[in-house]
């Protein structure tokens, strides 16, 4: 009989909460991603600048987020279906190559001072395409490398690593751009390649799923037919895809926030990203910890809600205390919210599912933000950004709990601990599988 988590001495829950990083595999792959996330957050700040120095354009600031995003909503259902029929070690070696090539170009050249428009325009939709690949390839690969029982562990302990480092990566960003000039913030993420190019060159997976034999569009559709049949992760991914899009106005826009709505500078702007590091950081932890399956499918639905009562009182608050007050729950709810849905939907996903599954979060999750950064900002023009706000969060919220309500009526599928593969749950993903033709 298991002790609750809450009766365990401090050590031991400690022990408990980082207890993936046990596995050598999943340590070693843990370790290399350090500099490369720290490195994503430096990219993005230096290609921000960049594209800003040359054009003083918010215009091309949204073109160029199209450019890095809109494969993986384009892409989604392709990315997931290859992902399923691939090696993904194989896989995600390649992508991390071609990421190195393309980024290393853009710093060379970003340092020559031969940067142009046109050749970001060019190399940021080449990067995104690798990126729309290699998001659902990182989540399944995940599931190669830990025990069934330690996934939700391994996941969280991504997650907090990831928001760990939009603590520090945007601040060195800032920095190395502003001192040495962006091509040397953007070598800086090169260089972050080396360490996972060599883990994952030299990694022996413990626990390879099957790979998809049958043809391309039935495997496609078939992961289609398994969310679309599968009410919870149906659910989910629509929460997922109404988060990411109502909270644009608050990620994308911040120095709108910051300057128009409160009168501020941009260091208020850098304030405000820091402490809703810190509130996902805190959701990090706080689902780390967690341990029960059952428990954490009440994350998703109303962490949406907070998020959308978050971006309402942002939307009418005109005061830059009270605004800085909300940050803190808005980073704990939109990581929460995408945590949650993460581990959930790789619990519910079947042994070479993963891929397919993975790419439809990812396309909702992140796809969906250059679409409503087109939007709020066309709507900001019209109606002002505070009604921007104020909109988005009741539609948030309106979803969360219509998502709440259809629950009610539609329970859900099955919360059985993935780690033990019963006999329970093994006919529970048969019939939620559709196998693909052969």
């Amino acid at each position: 009989m298991s002790i609750p988590l809450g009766q365990l001495p401090a050590a031991a829950r400690w022990q408990r909460a980082f207890r993936a990083l046990r596995e050598p595999a999943y340590r070693r792959y843990f370790l290399a991603q350090i500099p490369l996330v720290v490195g994503n957050w430096i990219h993005s700040i230096a290609l921000g600048w960049l594209m800003w120095k040359l054009s003083a354009s918010p215009l091309m600031l949204g073109v160029l987020a199209v450019c890095d995003l809109g494969p993986t909503f384009l892409l989604g259902p392709i990315t997931g279906t290859l992902v399923d029929r691939l090696d993904r070690r194989r896989l995600l070696l390649v992508l991390l190559c071609l990421n190195f090539g393309l980024v290393t170009t853009l710093a060379v050249v970003a340092i020559l001072g031969k940067a142009t428009i046109g050749l970001l325009l060019l190399l940021t939709p080449m990067i995104g395409i690798i990126q729309a690949f290699d998001s659902p390839t990182r989540q399944a690969l995940v599931a190669e490398l830990v025990p069934p029982g330690d996934l939700r562990n391994a996941l969280a302990l991504n997650s907090l690593l990831f928001n760990s480092a939009r603590l520090i990566g945007p601040a060195v960003g800032g920095v190395v751009a502003a001192s040495l000039g962006e091509g040397w913030a953007m070598l800086l993420k090169a260089i972050s390649f080396l360490a996972p190019i060599y883990v994952v060159a030299t990694m022996r997976l413990p626990r390879a799923e099957p790979i998809s034999r049958g043809r391309f569009f039935d495997d496609m559709r078939s992961g289609l037919n398994f969310v679309r049949g599968h009410s919870e992760a149906a659910r989910i991914l629509v929460l997922v895809g109404i988060c990411s899009f109502t909270s644009v106005p608050y990620f994308s826009f911040l120095p709108v926030l910051a300057g128009d709505m409160l009168g501020a500078d941009a260091g208020l702007a850098g304030l405000l990203m820091s402490i809703t590091g810190i509130g996902a950081v805190a959701a990090g932890l706080t689902l780390t910890f967690g341990d029960r399956l059952d428990q954490m499918r009440i994350w998703p639905v109303w962490s949406a809600f907070l998020l959308g009562l978050l971006l309402i009182g942002m939307g009418l608050s005109r005061q830059i205390w009270l605004t800085a007050l909300l940050a803190l729950p808005m980073g704990f709810a939109i990581l929460s919210q995408n945590l949650a849905s993460n581990t959930m939907l790789q619990h519910f996903a079947p042994p070479g599912y993963r891929g397919r599954v993975m790419a439809l979060y990812s396309m909702m999750m992140l796809g969906t933000v250059p679409i409503g950064s087109l939007i709020a900002g066309w709507l900001a023009g019209r109606i002002g950004m505070p009604a921007v706000f104020v909109i988005g969060g009741a539609i948030c919220s309106a979803t969360a709990l219509a998502a709440a309500a259809h629950r009610a009526r539609t329970p859900g599928d099955f919360y059985t601990d993935p780690g033990s593969e019963t006999p329970e749950r093994n006919a529970a993903n048969a019939a939620h599988s559709i196998p693909p033709a052969p």
